[in-house]
């Protein structure tokens, strides 16, 4: 039994549930310290959405390609360092990794010399800081439906997680500072207001 399956064990669910988040985000700080930021220079493009973040991912990154870009890209079901070999399974098969698997491998795209990152993204990930330090420069939104409830509780929370990604673009004041939503989702103006620029297909 690890040590956070101890901790579950022993420290009441709601309790365990407000503290989390800063385990995580402690987690991050020390191990983007630790690194020396290995994203900073990056320029992310983070995909968040319930459906089609890998396959928005993929799209993205072959667009930049075929403009002449060096790409990599991190999803669910892979990762693509840039250095021109193609993706490999993720070895987690996590969504957005804990702070210091992400950070390991954006290190490695670094050292490709790689320009641009798409960073698939989960409300999870966003709401317990587990990306705290990604130098987010535009933000996608696919769309949201009523899943993740069990973490999440109830469905506004479950927005108010995705909505952190846009804050966090928003606050990379050298980044893009640019959104893009899904118009034909219901939820897609509750964006807006968290980015400079919000772009609405």
């Amino acid at each position: 039994m690890g040590a956070r399956d101890m901790v579950k064990k022993l420290v009441p669910t709601r309790l365990f549930m407000a503290i989390e988040p800063l385990g995580h985000w402690a987690e991050a700080v020390v191990w983007n310290i630790a690194m020396g930021f290995p994203s900073r220079g990056l320029k992310v493009i983070g995909v968040t959405g319930t459906d089609g973040k890998t396959s928005t991912s993929t799209l993205i990154t072959q667009m930049l390609r075929e403009n002449g870009l060096s790409v990599a890209m991190m999803t669910t079901i892979s990762v693509d360092y840039g250095d021109g070999r193609g993706e490999v399974p993720n070895p987690t098969r996590l969504t957005t990794m804990g702070a210091r698997d992400l950070l390991q491998k954006i290190k490695k795209i670094k050292a490709n010399n790689v320009n641009w990152l798409v960073l698939e993204t989960t409300s999870h990930a966003l709401a317990q800081h587990r990306v705290w330090g990604v130098p987010y420069g535009i933000a996608v939104f696919t769309n949201l439906g009523h899943e993740h409830l069990d973490y999440h509780k109830t469905f506004e929370r479950y927005r108010d997680a995705k909505r952190l990604l846009f804050k966090q673009t928003n606050a990379n004041k050298k980044g893009l500072r640019i959104g893009i939503v899904n118009a034909d989702d219901g939820v897609a103006s509750y964006f807006a207001s968290d980015i400079a620029t919000c772009i609405t297909v």
